[in-house]
Formats: C-alpha cells, structure tokens, sequence
C-alpha cells in the first residue's frame, strides 16, 4: 500500500508489522470491551506499581563487619544453590 492508501483506510481497521512477515491489516479491537478491561487502571482497578517489593520472595543484606565463622547455614533438601555476582565480576566474565 502507498501512504496515500494507508491514510485513505477506515478508521476500523489497524495495520500490523511483523519483523520477517508481510504486513497484516485486521479489524481494530476495542479494549473498553474487554472481559478483563474493568482489571486496569482505566477500568477502575488500582494502579500497578512497577518495582514494588511487597511481594518478594527473599533479600539479600551486605555487613562488612561479620565474622564468617559465625555465620550458619541451613540445609535444605532438593534446593539450588545461587551465588550473588558483584558488577565487576560479571564484566570479568563477559570478558572470558
């Protein structure tokens, strides 16, 4: 379609550009009604905020002046282990 064309379409119907696939022209949907439109913010619903620890599953403290040997460890079965990574060991191994 030229840009005259693109410009000349109904107001109904919304074009789609897929990296790698001919574009699509399909109908418009109408999110106000959908099933789930009252969920959003729009809707009525409240806010979701983006970052909100409220619902985490584990922290991570730093004290610079713990004794390692008092440190204790609790074993859990059928569990995997993580390491926490610091920026420069993780542009060192980039790097490799």
């Amino acid at each position: 379609m030229t840009p005259d064309e693109v410009r000349m379409l109904d107001n109904n119907y919304a074009l789609l550009f897929i990296r790698g696939e001919r574009p699509i022209m399909d109908l418009k949907f109408n999110t106000f009604k959908h099933t789930n439109f009252k969920l959003t913010e729009d809707g009525g619903y409240k806010a979701y905020i983006h970052g909100d620890t409220k619902n985490s599953i584990a922290t991570v403290s730093v004290n610079a002046n713990i004794d390692i040997s008092d440190i204790k460890v609790k074993q859990y079965e059928n569990t995997i282990n993580y390491e926490v990574l610091i920026d420069e060991e993780i542009d060192n191994y980039m790097k490799k």
